[in-house]
């Protein structure tokens, strides 16, 4: 997670909300360490495949935490769009924001391609031409057209990666656009702007594509998939002025009637369907901002969640378990354990907390003996001199 420090005085207008740059938010640490957690559950309850009773039930509210993802983006659209709100005056406005980026994102994103590279050989991956999108950020568009790109092998993937295309790409433009529009009324009107390109895209996409190639790209590729970072976005610009969430009500309340409704009429949420595609991406997009903006306020339910330790911890590393968490997600052992156990349901559940805790192991070690190196060196790119 980007951090912040307060800006003097002379940094805000009399009665605003505090400009932020280099200040840690604790409360939305905790809300990372949620989004990992939904991300995670979604995938292993995928990997154990249960068919009976009470657990198949658990399994399929599982299956809808792939809007963890949202909540990822949501996060990150708040503070790269916070950040960038606070430092356009700033002589390195560019040169700083991408620098810390580079040095947040790239060392574990590249360590992890360079590494399977190298032990390619020994684990038999399966490389072809069409794994170079990996290393320019493009593999969401890629694996449109390369079925099973994601899959090196038959146990090893990097499916998660996909988001990380996704946020890079905003990143490249968002900068640039919070420049060209230093009016945050009119930024607001251009974010309203955007999301609704998204939602119509999303919609052109279902009338001229078959279902299951437009549900994927609406899922995988901006602008389709652009709901949760520019509602972010948003609330940092309304977070600026003051807005609560009594605020909001009306649209919030109207985004959690939908979301609602299309839970009860499915069970369960799947990406896969056309109510998620029109309704879900955005009503769920809006709903985070609103527990985002909710989070910030000091004595809420969502900022007593946000700060729970053991939330925290699992949101300071959550972007080391993002990467990790299905890099080895092997069904085989699941089914050995399951079979030693005598028990479908135990030997499943087993194998998951099994792979949570390898999972938060590995990640603590890569952030603090690999990761914490280069961001060591953040402070040759500092915001204190605005």
């Amino acid at each position: 997670m980007e951090t912040y420090k307060i800006l003097g005085a002379e940094g805000q207008a009399a009665g605003s909300a505090p400009v932020l740059v280099e200040r840690r938010l604790t409360s939305l640490d905790g809300w990372r360490g949620v989004a990992i957690l939904l991300v995670f559950f979604r995938h292993y309850s995928n990997t154990t495949s249960f068919k009976h009773g009470w657990v198949m039930v658990l399994s399929r509210v599982l299956e809808s935490g792939w809007i963890g993802v949202d909540l990822f983006f949501v996060l990150s659209g708040f503070l790269i769009t916070g950040i960038l709100l606070d430092t356009r005056e700033h002589k390195n406005y560019f040169k700083n924001f991408y620098a810390r980026r580079t040095l947040r994102i790239f060392p574990l994103y590249f360590g992890v391609l360079f590494a399977l590279l190298a032990a390619g050989p020994w684990l038999h991956l399966q490389w072809t031409a069409w794994h170079l999108s990996f290393f320019f950020y493009v593999s969401n568009i890629a694996s449109q057209f390369k079925d099973n790109l994601y899959s090196l092998s038959a146990f090893v993937g990097l499916g998660p990666t996909w988001s990380l295309c996704v946020e890079e790409q905003f990143y490249m433009l968002w900068p640039l656009v919070i420049l060209l529009i230093p009016n945050r009324k009119r930024l607001l009107q251009f974010i309203v702007g955007a999301m609704t390109l998204a939602l119509l895209t999303r919609l052109a996409l279902l009338l001229t594509l078959p279902n299951e190639p437009a549900y994927e790209w609406a899922y995988h590729v901006l602008p389709m998939r652009a709901d949760g970072l520019l509602c972010g976005a948003m609330i940092a610009v309304l977070y600026r002025k003051n807005i609560s969430v009594k605020q909001l009500r009306w649209p919030l309340g109207i985004a959690a009637v939908v979301f609602a409704a299309v839970c009860i009429s499915c069970g369960y949420i799947d990406f896969h369907s056309v109510a998620t595609c029109l309704l879900i991406y955005p009503s769920v997009a809006l709903l985070f901002g609103g527990l985002l903006l909710h989070a910030l306020q000091q004595g809420t339910w969502a900022n007593w969640i946000g700060n729970v330790g053991w939330l925290r911890f699992f949101g300071r590393y959550s972007y080391g378990m993002y990467i990790y968490h299905d890099l080895l997600n092997t069904a085989g052992l699941m089914r050995w354990m399951q079979m030693k156990m005598h028990s479908l349901a135990l030997g499943g559940m087993v194998y998951v907390v099994m792979m949570l805790a390898i999972t938060t192991v590995v990640s603590v070690l890569s952030y603090e003996l690999f990761e914490k190196q280069f961001l060591k060196l953040k402070d040759r790119f500092s915001y204190s001199a605005i």
